[in-house]
């Protein structure tokens, strides 16, 4: 057990036979960047893996003392709430989900079930969903093939969420948080059919960030775009920071604490000027007309709240 303690100084030199690892390999690909196991590596292999490296640094055999710069947990996929076992039956066999539902479902069913650290609960009528949103995608490759236009000016609210969109994903990626990378493609998705856009741009970028969730279908959707080379061939999508706010804000009105309407304001709009479009919306000025304003409580960009009582 305390052999595995040292590997990683190993796996650099398995050919020497007169040393157990090369200090020059060691200084160029050492320590390791990221190491991703369970819960119980944290309590057990990293115990001696640390310690080893800390008493080889102590002898100066190892210019540092941490053999491992990052450490994530990675969660546990249970079945229809329960542990997987043999015993119960329970066991998830990839190899027959595939058959049914195609391997990118599959993953990107297995990537959306939750956060990376925390795992999460397989069951199966959950690849129902991801198979319809990549049948929509689908959808929206071939509405794009059969556009004729290209270059339109796109709607303020779908060039922001694209921008958003290409950066949530960038981030969740780097992140590990593939859920939440799903879920902004899933949105985008969305945005994109309820104004009926199928812009060439949007949708070659939109095939590069489902790549590395969905590998064999991202590469039909992007030979139907024209490509002549692998999706991974692509430039991966930049953003402009700047687009990735949405400048007008949806402010919700509540008259006495309880919500009414909902007023769209510039991002930062004074309280005056929140107040002023609340007051001229129909639906508030049914709870506010012939009431006298006692009071405004106001949280930027996110509640407005007008206490009135009646006029006496």
């Amino acid at each position: 057990f305390l052999d595995s303690g040292w590997y990683y100084l190993r796996y650099l030199s398995t050919e020497l036979d007169d040393r157990p690892f090369d200090d020059a390999r060691v200084r160029r690909w050492l320590p390791v960047a990221s190491y991703i196991g369970g819960n119980e590596h944290a309590v057990l292999h990293l115990l001696y893996s640390r310690f080893i490296a800390m008493v080889l640094h102590d002898q100066g055999r190892l210019p540092f003392e941490e053999p491992f710069r990052k450490f994530r947990a990675h969660g546990t996929i249970v079945k229809d709430g329960a542990k997987m076992s043999k015993s119960r039956g329970n066991v998830v066999i990839p190899d027959q989900y595939v058959a049914r539902w195609g391997a990118d479902t599959f993953r990107t069913y297995l990537m959306f079930l939750g956060p990376y650290e925390e795992g999460g609960d397989f069951r199966d009528e959950g690849l129902a969903g991801p198979r319809r949103f990549l049948d929509k995608v689908w959808e929206l490759v071939q509405q794009c093939e059969r556009a004729t236009l290209v270059g339109n000016e796109l709607q303020h609210g779908i060039v922001v969420k694209w921008n958003q969109t290409k950066k949530r994903v960038t981030e969740g990626l780097e992140g590990l948080s593939y859920n939440t990378a799903i879920a902004a493609l899933m949105e985008l998705l969305n945005a994109l059919r309820a104004v009926n856009c199928a812009e060439r741009r949007i949708v070659k970028e939109f095939v590069i960030m489902l790549a590395p969730f969905a590998p064999h279908f991202a590469e039909e959707c992007w030979e139907r775009l024209g490509a002549k080379t692998s999706v991974f061939d692509a430039s991966w999508p930049s953003w402009e920071e700047g687009l990735t706010v949405e400048q007008e804000m949806e402010i919700p009105v509540q008259v006495n604490g309880k919500t009414r309407s909902r007023v769209r304001t510039p991002r930062g709009a004074p309280e005056p000027d929140v107040v002023a479009a609340a007051r001229r919306d129909p639906t508030v000025r049914k709870f506010t007309d012939g009431k006298e304003l006692k009071k405004v409580v106001y949280v930027k960009d996110r509640l407005l709240n007008l206490v009135v009582r009646d006029e006496e």
